[in-house]
């Protein structure tokens, strides 16, 4: 039989309110998936080949924070910034464009702020160091469920357009 302490539980609820980086009360997670990466560019050696992701999304009083983190990424591409969404389409390998635009809150009428910016939408760009990378995103909505994605590009995200190049690899995130 395995017990916890009041201790060991109270050390658990601090990690998940650490984990979300706000300074919103958490309410929790709504969202855990992992799993491979389906890549978009088949027949083709990319960094992503082979690697595995895990995103993790957490309500709270202010909206929502998202978590992204790659592991597997070819060390040859170390340093480099990759850009990181929330889609509104599922993963289909080889078909980058059935994961559809970026998930965008004026566009699901959750906020009145029309655009594309970290505001939004869920950006989660992360540079990549020893074969990993993390991205963490904070925003003023909640994700609507769906079956949806979480999309690698070649390029860092551009605070303007919202555009990161060609779509590299996903995960779906569906809830």
């Amino acid at each position: 039989m395995i017990t916890t302490s009041p201790l060991r539980t109270a050390v658990g609820a601090t990690a998940i309110v650490l984990l979300t980086a706000t300074p919103a009360l958490a309410l929790g997670p709504f969202l855990r998936t992992s799993g491979p990466l389906t890549d978009f560019v088949l027949g083709t050696p990319g960094p992503f080949d082979g690697a595995s992701a895990r995103v993790q999304l957490v309500e709270s009083a202010k909206g929502s924070h998202a978590v992204l983190t790659v592991k597997g990424i070819d060390p040859s591409v170390s340093g480099q910034t990759f850009g990181a969404h929330l889609h509104d389409g599922p993963c289909i390998a080889g078909d980058g464009a059935a994961a559809g635009p970026h998930y965008n809150s004026h566009v699901h009428g959750q906020t009145p702020q029309a655009g594309v910016s970290d505001r939004t939408e869920v950006w989660l760009d992360f540079t990549v160091a020893d074969g990993a990378g993390t991205g963490t995103a904070s925003v003023p909505f909640v994700p609507q469920p769906g079956n949806r994605s979480v999309v690698i590009h070649a390029l860092p995200t551009n605070p303007q357009t919202g555009g990161a190049g060609p779509r590299l690899a996903c995960l779906t995130v569906s809830w």
